[in-house]
């Protein structure tokens, strides 16, 4: 295994956690956001949404980064882990835009029956 494809292969690896780590850390305040939705808090739930977008905004950049390298010729090997990294991103993206929906619904509701 030659010296070049270990760094690319821990540069990729070391991509692909920072990815993972953004979109876990905006699953888990989204989840959060959710829970206080239930509660009817909803500042807080949509504070909580608010910062969940923020960090699938950062994970999604650090997956344009890749896919703008790839674009312009460098050749980018297949990874289990970065496929993952981006499941994992595209899971978080959905979940986050539902909810925002519900929150906006929830509070749309709540202000139409008080």
């Amino acid at each position: 295994m030659s010296q070049q494809f270990i760094e690319e292969t821990d540069s990729l690896n070391e991509l692909s956690m920072n990815i993972l780590i953004h979109a876990g850390n905006a699953r888990e305040l989204l989840v959060k956001g959710l829970n206080a939705l239930e509660e009817m808090n909803f500042d807080v739930a949509e504070d909580l949404v608010k910062a969940a977008r923020k960090e699938v905004v950062v994970a999604h950049g650090l997956q344009t980064d890749t896919l703008q390298m790839e674009a312009s010729g460098e050749q980018i090997r297949y990874s289990t882990l970065f496929c993952h990294a981006q499941d994992t991103l595209m899971t978080a993206q959905s979940e986050i835009l539902i909810g925002e929906h519900m929150v906006r619904l929830f509070r749309k509701f709540t202000e139409k029956n008080s």
